[in-house]
């Protein structure tokens, strides 16, 4: 799901994943840098642009206002899955921000959640890790 924002945010391209973005040695200097890379177009750059707009307003006024953060457009979905344990759900949340000018993307899953929905308990956890990303 990362993935799929990321890839909203960058415009339909869909970014090449990677899990360490650079190698230190003991005395701080750099080893290796991972070069971003990306694995083509999957959508247009006009329907990512919807999205875009689509998403913000689901953070600017609706199931995901819980994301919002003060003077920064964020763009955000939610969601809920069923589970087989009553009231008992999947909850989850994807979001990139500043959504003008994407510079980080989260997705946050939360399992087993009593009546947990992802707009309540998946989207301020991602609003503390964008507000912790865009301090730096």
């Amino acid at each position: 799901m990362a993935m799929v924002t990321s890839t909203i945010a960058n415009g339909g391209i869909v970014p090449k994943p990677y899990v360490v973005q650079k190698i230190v040695a003991h005395d701080g200097s750099t080893v290796r840098n991972t070069k971003p890379a990306n694995l083509g177009r999957a959508i247009k750059p006009e329907t990512a642009a919807t999205l875009t707009r689509m998403m913000v307003a689901v953070t600017e006024g609706g199931t995901g206002n819980a994301a919002a953060i003060p003077g920064i457009h964020v763009a955000g979905k939610t969601g809920t899955a069923e589970t087989s344990l009553h009231n008992v759900y999947t909850a989850w949340f994807i979001a990139f921000a500043p959504a003008d000018n994407p510079k980080v993307a989260v997705a946050v899953v939360l399992e087993k959640q009593l009546n947990g929905f992802g707009g309540s308990v998946a989207a301020p956890i991602a609003k503390q890790v964008m507000e912790a990303l865009l301090a730096r």
